[in-house]
């Protein structure tokens, strides 16, 4: 369509935020993995960064899947369809990081899980404290 206003949206604000939040929530995760690594606590950082991996590349999809459902939104039917099978797919790509640490003794189970709440944990950190006291909020028009 030529006169969707979802092609004619600036996006970069929003990618760039996509961006941002996923490689510092995952470059803390990592740097949290590493202290325990170091601390003696290998299977708790190894779980803690496949749980965070599988964090990140769930909200990629996700951001990814976004314009594309808001650009079909006319068509409830198939908003509908493109949003559970989203739902379907990132549940699954979710429950992965838990499979492989209740199988192996190389990963540690909680951590793993608690790996999975890093990018939830970011966006409240971002929105909650970042947004509200860094001068590099960002700027609605």
């Amino acid at each position: 369509m030529k006169g969707d206003p979802l092609e004619r949206a600036d996006l970069s604000g929003y990618h760039g935020y996509q961006r941002r939040l996923a490689r510092g929530a995952f470059t803390v995760s990592v740097m949290t993995g590493l202290l325990a690594y170091v601390a003696g606590y290998g299977a708790a950082a190894k779980g803690l960064v496949l749980g965070s991996l599988f964090s990140v590349l769930n909200f990629v999809l996700m951001a990814q899947i976004l314009p594309y459902q808001l650009g079909v939104g006319a068509n409830r039917t198939r908003a509908t369809g493109i949003a559970l099978g989203s739902l379907g797919v990132r549940l699954a790509l979710m429950a992965v990081p838990l499979i492989v640490a209740a199988r192996s003794d190389r990963f540690n189970f909680w951590a793993a899980a608690a790996g999975l709440f890093t990018i939830p944990v970011a966006i409240f950190v971002d929105h909650a404290f970042l947004q509200r006291f860094s001068r590099f909020r960002i700027q609605e028009h």
